[in-house]
């Protein structure tokens, strides 16, 4: 049903649109180009520039938009605070020493549930500084695409698809 929707993009727009998404991210993005025909390289990159294009702006407004579902849905306003008082009462020590490498982690490392969105969201609820998420963010990114295009194409490779 993707590839149907996706048919009208050049190759190449269509992993950067895939990189882009949330719960697809790279991890789904670069299996797609090596099995649309795209070389190592390429999709390598061209997910990890598609990955990374929503982390700015998530960094950004997720503490703003917050505020906003705060005042709107006291609800979800109860819920979150929830979570982010622990997060904030826990995350003091994670911040000062390992938010870095505890958030390059969590996105380099292929398991389900982790990667740059929720990364983001994780920054924001332990208050981590905007540019020590966006660097770590972004190397585990880096991490997780280099792992994961080494992954796609030496199993297609393997299975034969290239």
């Amino acid at each position: 049903m993707v590839k149907e929707w996706l048919a009208w993009f050049p190759k190449e727009l269509q992993v950067l649109i895939l990189a882009g998404l949330p719960f697809i991210e790279l991890r789904g993005a670069i299996p797609y180009a090596t099995l649309v025909g795209l070389p190592y390289y390429q999709g390598l990159i061209i997910g990890i520039i598609g990955n990374l294009i929503p982390i700015i702006p998530l960094l950004y407004f997720f503490e703003p938009l917050m505020g906003w579902v705060y005042k709107k849905s006291p609800r979800y306003r109860k819920f979150f605070q929830g979570i982010q008082k622990r997060a904030v009462k826990n995350g003091n020590s994670i911040r000062k020493y390992g938010a870095p490498l505890g958030l390059f982690l969590f996105v380099a490392v292929p398991v389900p549930g982790t990667g740059a969105y929720t990364a983001c969201f994780a920054a924001a609820f332990f208050r981590v500084p905007f540019w020590v998420s966006a660097v770590s963010i972004a190397v585990g990114t880096l991490g997780s695409g280099l792992l994961f295009a080494t992954l796609s194409h030496y199993l297609a490779v393997l299975i034969g698809w290239v």
